[in-house]
């Protein structure tokens, strides 16, 4: 029917862009990480509190039964509440042993896991981050881990490859760290935690001085600010967007459900409008 949207064939979703614990626990920002169909792999990454229940309201639809990835970037409740229940869906169908976790190795810790080990033994294949390694979690994408450093856990952001498909990438959180540029300099699209309107020497997680000074590096064509704290989103996304775009970089802050569209990047569907 004319009107109807449809999803690109690759594409981004943020089913939530909440950051730090209190904005996850007040729902101000939904918390249900993001969902990706790029390259042959449709998932979640960082499936938080309320995931399942995004997925399931959201429109164009979305199931987590075509899940076939799902990934943790570490093991904080805010990023990895509803792995269980998106992960019965990826298996719920299965004859056999379906789908792929790409996650952190304290995730599985004797008597503290949060991947239920009985969920493991429904899933095809599990792998474990480790710096600079790449996985192939579905068609022809790759995933690559970059170590991160976040409050003693365990904890990468991605870069994501696939044959004729921009490369994008995803810091989660961290405090910043001098190798970034480099690691991430293929990427055209990079989305970036920002919890922090400024530094907090404390605080392991990216402000909007780190992530402006790391994009002036860099020069990615497209950078998405998600994960925002309370002092982020009372700056609002105009001015955030305003004051971090250059020549170079076009700089959009995430709202929920927020669209991607993975073959033109610069082509974000904003909730209750087109943007480019």
């Amino acid at each position: 029917m004319p009107g109807i949207m449809t999803y690109p064939n690759n594409f981004i979703r943020f089913l939530g862009t909440a950051g730090t614990r209190f904005i996850m626990l007040s729902q101000r920002r939904s918390s249900g990480g993001i969902w990706f169909s790029y390259g042959g792999a449709r998932g979640v990454i960082d499936p938080g509190p309320g995931s399942l229940v995004r997925i399931c309201e959201a429109s164009p639809p979305l199931s987590p039964v075509d899940i076939n990835t799902l990934i943790l970037t570490h093991r904080h409740v805010d990023h990895s509440s509803d792995v269980n229940v998106l992960a019965e869906g990826m298996t719920l169908r299965a004859r056999e042993p379906r789908g792929f976790v790409l996650l952190t190795k304290d995730c599985l810790a004797d008597g503290d896991s949060v991947l239920m080990k009985y969920m493991t033994k429904k899933i095809d294949k599990t792998a474990f981050h480790e710096d600079g390694a790449i996985v192939h979690p579905a068609g022809g994408m790759s995933v690559e881990s970059v170590l991160h450093f976040h409050h003693g856990v365990e904890c990468y952001g991605l870069i994501f490859r696939g044959g004729g498909l921009p490369t994008w990438g995803l810091i989660s959180d961290t405090a910043p760290m001098g190798y970034f540029p480099e690691r991430y300099r293929d990427c055209e699209l990079l989305i970036i935690n920002v919890a922090l309107a400024f530094p907090r020497s404390r605080l392991d997680h990216m402000s909007m001085p780190d992530a402006t000074s790391l994009l002036a590096h860099m020069r990615p064509k497209m950078a998405v600010i998600t994960h925002m704290g309370s002092d982020m989103l009372d700056m609002g996304e105009e001015f955030i967007s305003a004051r971090m775009s250059t020549a170079e970089t076009k700089v959009v802050a995430s709202r929920d459900g927020m669209i991607i569209d993975m073959d033109d990047i610069m082509n974000i569907k904003q909730p209750g409008g087109m943007e480019r």
